[in-house]
């Protein structure tokens, strides 16, 4: 394979209304030229080779970046071989939508005069076909397993079927030639239909297939399922288009990381939307003051909804409405909701904004978008490249402001320069490198395969091909006729040298299988054998499965402790709550400040994907009423017990009441409504003191159920000399049997004794949590001292799993904070392996619990 430098044709006396074609451009449309009229003469040297010739040397890829003018390129090839082949060529154009079908005839009529287009569905009259023919269709419209399930392919009484035309073509001397766009997206899960299709129907003289992704595994498939081993390759790299000034000088990806403080107020949709309608008014002030008359396109593109999932345009369009977005600006195209001006849209400037899923980011041609929003939650590669094509092209008005159409280039690069990817989400910044990674990485290059064939006259009136050098000589080779074939070949044994008649050494040698017979006789016995139990074993495992009978450890009686322990319970009638929650949180300047919030911090990174220059930078965006309503939803349901329909409006009234009485201006009911919210969102401890609060006058205080006489658990446990039942429970994990030795080997003679407090057992202490659960502390310890509580009775919760583990939990955040109406504070502690026992405390300041002091058990004294 060998480059072609092919002279560039003479200007037509039409071209001085044509565009004219770009240096990468004229030189990819020579080759395909060459290679159409190369392919068509080896064709009519070898007219019974012909599906051979034409899968071998008649198939053409071009690998060009968006934006890069594939269709103008290829258009233009098929005009220059209008006329100048063997045969007259009628060329089938398959697009992967219908909407590229209306793109793509429009591109060819206004700049491909030499062509003529043909209605697929009426225009199947092959009297009236001639050279130069184009018919611009889609895959799916004729490429199916039932050709009867498309009526375009059906022979009616009047016109043939869309296969017995192709047929009729060939048949009458017609080359069919056929274009793919859009290769890679053709050859997914319609492969086998497409593959049957081109194959049995369409049967290609030249086929030249286009595609913006350079990776190319499905056309892989694709050539090896229809039988296609080289291609020839025009690859055209970016840098050539951006020189051409058909593509923006580079692609910058910005997202967004939220201000720690902030995560709960910031929706990373509504900041990537925000900062999109930001930088699109930049740029259409960029146009403005450059003197374009051009109105920059926007474009949003959201995530497919799975079932149940609200509907993603839906949501777009509220976002703009919050951002005051007159929805006249707004075009939407989706499946469900399609536009049927779709294509219209780079050029229809009423609009310059358009909502879409995955249509558009392929193939779409806006010249005019700038700016892209992507709301996906990832993007791999492949979509990647489809994502950066919508924004790389450079609209014919301000191809003269590129920094490419000076000379020299213009170094000062400014905004018009560059496209934008707003990302909600940053996990999709991974498939936009590696997409601009892939786009880098390829190189201009041109292979061919028409000149390493040769035509040989042998003088007779017959003609061959013959590559001499390599690749194509089991299929070039002259026809020779079986008879012929068996006089000139000697007959060979795959196991014998015919030479010397002995065996081939380059045969397979076979050794002879190791008998299986023994080891299925020794099975066979084994499986026969009657089945021998031992009777003693399998007693002694009956008696194992059998459950352990338990003990009754009596409770002791020789240490002074109550009876009955102090248990909380729910009031029965909750009448006054919500009331009393509304009058005790405390309204301070912090919470009235929540009212007047509208703006939240982001850290902002803008990476350009080509160069890999970044920037940080932290801005602010607005906050998110949506995100804040449905995080407040969750905070107001911290108690079962309250209606968050009740409690709000008390809510919204006390802060109407206390902005009024500082003296401020009165916020409006919204902006008051989403104070609450802020309020039960940023600060929820102060709806929980304000319960418990409530609660500690209200919940019930009973003692009426006693310890029980007996603990039944197995025998044998280890003796415990300080405890009620005088016995370490066997239901106590590693940390809480330690505690429970810390307490019963304590010296200082603070512990009187120590009980077990199991969860739910009705007589166990309880104390009643903000959302009206029940926290059941882990031990029961008399104190020797004057603790100032019921019965010098102090309570102690034991953490497992340490500072790494669920200690920091919010569960743990609440019951740290509650205390027993009786017993004061719970002691919550934790072990380190390495010190000793530590205390957990809540710091108002931090709005958490944290590591504490390290224990002492005459801490136990103490009353919080």
């Amino acid at each position: 394979m060998t480059a072609i430098a092919v002279a560039t044709s003479a200007p037509s006396a039409a071209d001085d209304v044509l565009l004219p074609l770009k240096g990468f451009q004229q030189q990819a449309r020579n080759v395909l030229v060459q290679v159409i009229t190369e392919t068509d003469r080896f064709i009519d040297a070898d007219p019974s080779r012909r599906r051979e010739i034409s899968l071998q040397v008649g198939v053409s890829l071009l690998r060009s970046p968006t934006g890069s003018g594939k269709t103008l390129t290829i258009g233009r090839s098929l005009e220059g071989a209008v006329g100048q082949l063997r045969g007259r060529t009628v060329w089938i154009w398959l697009t992967p939508y219908s909407g590229l079908v209306t793109q793509s005839r429009d591109a060819l009529a206004e700049q491909c005069p030499g062509l003529r287009l043909r209605d697929v569905a009426a225009d199947r009259n092959v009297a009236m076909a001639r050279d130069g023919d184009v018919y611009v269709t889609t895959w799916s419209n004729v490429a199916t397993e039932n050709k009867d399930a498309r009526i375009i392919r059906r022979d009616d009484e009047y016109t043939p079927g869309f296969d017995l035309f192709v047929a009729a073509l060939r048949a009458s001397g017609f080359r069919i030639g056929l274009v793919i766009d859009e290769a890679h997206q053709n050859f997914g899960t319609t492969a086998v239909q497409a593959s049957a299709f081109y194959s049995n129907v369409l049967a290609p003289d030249f086929t030249v297939l286009a595609t913006a992704t350079p990776r190319d595994q499905q056309l892989q498939a694709f050539e090896a399922a229809v039988g296609i081993r080289e291609i020839n390759r025009i690859d055209v790299p970016r840098e050539e288009v951006v020189r051409a000034c058909l593509n923006k000088v580079g692609i910058k990806a910005v997202h967004f990381r939220a201000d720690e403080k902030d995560e709960r107020v910031l929706d990373m949709a509504e900041v990537a939307i925000f900062a999109g309608l930001e930088r699109h008014r930049r740029v259409r002030e960029a146009l403005v003051e450059k003197g374009v008359d051009l109105v920059p396109l926007l474009l949003i593109q959201v995530e497919n909804a799975g079932p149940g999932e609200p509907d993603p345009i839906a949501r777009v369009r509220s976002i703009l409405d919050s951002l005051d977005v007159d929805r006249s600006r707004v075009a939407v195209h989706t499946s469900k909701e399609p536009d049927p001006f779709f294509h219209t849209l780079a050029y229809d400037e009423r609009k310059d904004i358009l909502v879409f899923k995955m249509s558009a980011a392929t193939g779409f041609d806006a010249p005019r978008a700038w700016t892209l929003v992507s709301l996906r939650s990832s993007v791999g590669p492949e979509f990647g490249l489809q994502v950066i094509g919508r924004i790389m092209r450079v609209h014919p008005k301000v191809q003269a402001l590129h920094p490419f159409a000076s000379e020299p280039p213009r170094t000062d690069l400014s905004l018009l320069d560059f496209g934008y990817v707003f990302l909600a989400h940053p996990a999709q910044q991974v498939g936009l490198v590696q997409a601009a990674a892939e786009l880098n990485n390829l190189k201009g290059a041109i292979e061919t395969l028409t000149d390493n064939v040769h035509v040989i006259d042998f003088g007779q009136g017959s003609q061959i091909l013959l590559d001499p050098t390599q690749g194509f000589k089991e299929l070039l080779v002259p026809s020779v006729p079986a008879a012929a074939a068996d006089e000139r070949l000697p007959e060979r044994s795959s196991t014998a040298n015919p030479d010397v008649g002995q065996p081939d050494p380059t045969a397979p040698v076979y050794l002879p299988l190791v008998s299986a017979q023994p080891y299925l006789a020794l099975l066979s016995a084994e499986l026969d054998a009657p089945a021998r139990v031992n009777a003693a074993t399998a007693k002694e495992e009956d008696e194992a499965k059998r459950p352990t009978p338990l003990f009754g450890y009596r409770l002791r009686d020789d240490l002074v402790f109550p009876k009955a322990l102090a248990r909380e319970v729910m009031p029965k009638s909750m009448d006054g709550l919500v009331k009393c929650i509304s009058e005790r949180v405390a309204i301070d300047d912090e919470t009235v400040n929540l009212i007047y919030r509208n703006w939240g911090r982001v850290h902002v990174t803008e990476e350009e994907l080509f160069g890999g220059e970044r920037q940080t930078s932290v801005s602010n965006a607005p906050i998110s009423a949506a995100r804040i309503a449905a995080g407040a939803q969750a905070a107001f349901r911290f108690n079962d017990s309250i209606d968050e329909r009740d409690l709000k409006p008390a809510l919204l009234n006390r802060l109407r009441a206390a902005i009024i009485e500082k003296g401020l201006r009165e916020p409006e009911e919204r902006d008051l409504r989403r104070g609450v919210d802020l309020l039960g969102l940023l600060r929820p401890n102060l709806l929980t003191d304000a319960c418990r609060s409530c609660l500690a006058g209200a919940v019930e205080v009973l003692q009426n159920e006693p310890i029980p006489e007996l603990y039944q658990a197995p025998p044998g446990l280890e003796h415990a000399r300080l405890g009620l039942y005088r016995v370490f429970p066997n239901d106590l994990n590693r940390e809480e049997l330690a505690f429970a030795r810390l307490l019963d080997e304590d010296k200082t003679g603070t512990v009187l004794w120590w009980l077990r407090n199991p969860h739910n057992a009705r007589w166990a202490v309880s104390i009643v949590l903000p959302n009206g659960e029940r926290h059941f502390p882990d031990f029961v310890i008399g104190v020797n001292g004057n603790r100032r509580t019921l019965d010098n009775i102090a309570l102690a919760e034991v953490k497992d799993d340490g500072t790494t583990g669920r200690l920091f939990s919010e569960k743990n955040g609440r019951k740290v904070r509650v205390q027993h109406s009786q017993y004061r504070r719970c002691l919550m502690v934790y072990r380190d392996d390495s010190s000793g026992w530590y205390q957990v405390a809540w710091r108002a300041d931090l709005q958490r619990h944290v590591p504490a002091d390290r224990f002492d058990i005459r801490q136990l004294e103490w009353t919080e």
